[in-house]
């Protein structure tokens, strides 16, 4: 099988060995291409890990593109989504999933969620920051696709759909560094101080409603 593997090459290096080990052509790339380069090159499968460009519809519609994504869907839309999910109490995890013309709403191939008790044991863990939670989770869904990835490759993969109402949980750009700003340490801070100030803002918006 040729297979291009789209994002930044510190990502990708053990997918890329992993794939060309199994007899695979791979190809590696960050770039941005068009459907033009895309056909040039026609690749039976476009894995995308850490690529930035969104793809476009005819791009979408010609080629069978997968996602390795280091969040639980559909929660997990948009930019941290990680971060998100600690100030937000939503699930925490990693998937695999088809692309489609939304971000981060196609078919579901694979998913590994985090259970309460690893979770607070991290949050246990004053060492335990953005940066090296993030870290963990790239580990975590790069072995959900050595996992998955037998299944892909034979065609016996079965998708499936993500939780209905997805798309309300997208974080564009802007309302995600909002975010961030709230922690001087951004990406140093610990877990537990993101969780905290997400369950304090909970707390102080259900009082300001009851007091309506």
């Amino acid at each position: 099988m040729k297979i291009l593997v789209l994002g930044p090459t510190w990502r990708s290096a053990a997918i890329d060995v992993y794939l060309t080990k199994r007899g695979h052509t791979v190809m590696q790339s960050d770039d941005k291409y068009s459907l033009m380069d895309l056909q040039i090159i026609n690749p039976d499968l476009i894995i995308s890990n850490g690529y930035a460009p969104i793809f476009k519809s005819d791009v979408i519609s010609r080629f069978n593109i997968i996602n390795i994504h280091p969040a639980a869907l559909p929660r997990g839309r948009g930019i941290y989504p990680n971060v998100w999910a600690l100030y937000k109490g939503y699930t925490v995890g990693v998937c695999i999933h088809q692309i489609d013309e939304g971000i981060d709403t196609g078919d579901l191939l694979a998913s590994d969620f985090m259970q309460h008790w690893e979770l607070d044991f991290r949050l246990d863990n004053p060492q335990e920051t953005l940066q090296t939670f993030y870290s963990h989770l790239l580990r975590r869904v790069e072995n959900l696709f050595y996992r998955t990835w037998p299944k892909i490759e034979d065609g016996s993969i079965i998708p499936y759909k993500q939780e209905p109402g997805g798309y309300q949980y997208y974080r564009n750009r802007k309302e995600s560094e909002d975010l961030m700003s709230m922690f001087p340490d951004r990406w140093d801070t610990p877990i537990k101080l993101v969780k905290m100030t997400g369950e304090k803002m909970r707390e102080h918006d259900a009082d300001l409603h009851f007091g309506c």
